[in-house]
């Protein structure tokens, strides 16, 4: 983590004191931001590290940091739905993401999954993910560049295709893959093709029927393929202090989607 003060075009995590959040990028010296609570201008911020305090107009402490990954997730431009970062975090564990992994995602969207997957496969890594959306592979290309930026670590290598993963892969030997697809049972056949035997594929899916109806097509189809791990919802509720009290929030991230984890067989 970089201990540099923040300088033009730098993006910028704010944090006003009843913790809500805003992420701006430092365009300019004469910028500023406006928000209900006062402006600050980017003068005020250029110089200053993480850590650092600043005042609105109106006399409001805002506190700077960089962005996190799931802070970034969260407030980054967006072209398809994103993968919520409560489900990233089981999505990394369950296919056991290590460094040097080789790895297929179908579905880049806007980005939020494959910049984790870069994160976890680290330099020795490689990512490649499938988008058949134009428009939705540009917004995550400058979606992954910006967060790239922010963050100095060592990333794993990236290939994104503006491609129907039904075209074909055109490589193997992959160790884990995802569908972030809403008919992933029709992509079995190349993912039993692209991924090693013992590999992981992990499907996101947000809806009960469609889950039923990739198990159904396991049992029947390709029960000597893959072995179902399992079926998760992953479910995130926040607590508050407020003076001797603490309690649940009253809002919390409920059902975002459906991760099924299944193994690849020596068939």
């Amino acid at each position: 983590m970089r201990n540099q003060t923040f300088k033009i075009g730098d993006q910028v995590l704010l944090i006003d004191s009843r913790g809500k959040k805003y992420l701006i990028r430092l365009k300019d010296k004469k910028g500023s931001f406006h928000f209900h609570r006062g402006e600050i201008r980017f003068l005020d911020i250029l110089g200053k590290k993480e850590g650092d305090i600043v005042y609105t107009s109106k006399g409001e402490k805002v506190l700077l940091f960089l962005p996190t990954l799931w802070e970034y997730i969260l407030k980054m431009q967006r072209g398809a739905q994103i993968i919520y970062p409560k489900d990233i975090g089981q999505i990394l564990m369950l296919a056991d993401i290590f460094p040097g992994a080789k790895v297929l995602e179908a579905g880049t969207g806007s980005g939020a999954l494959t910049l984790a997957l870069l994160r976890g496969v680290g330099k020795k890594g490689k990512v490649v993910s499938f988008e058949k959306r134009k428009e939705f592979l540009e917004i995550a290309k400058k979606n992954i560049e910006r967060f790239k930026k922010i963050k100095k670590e060592e990333w794993g290598k990236l290939v994104l295709k503006n491609k129907d993963l039904k075209e074909g892969v055109g490589e193997r030997d992959f160790d884990r893959a995802f569908l972030d697809l809403p008919e992933p049972w029709e992509l079995l056949e190349q993912i039993k093709k692209a991924l090693k035997p013992g590999g992981i594929l992990i499907c996101y899916l947000p809806t009960v029927l469609q889950i039923f109806n990739l198990t159904e097509t396991i049992e029947k189809k390709y029960s000597k393929d893959f072995y179902i791990m399992g079926i998760y919802e992953v479910l995130q509720r926040g607590w508050q202090k407020a003076g001797v009290s603490l309690r649940p929030k009253d809002r919390m991230v409920g059902h975002t989607g459906f991760i099924i984890a299944l193994r690849r067989l020596k068939s």
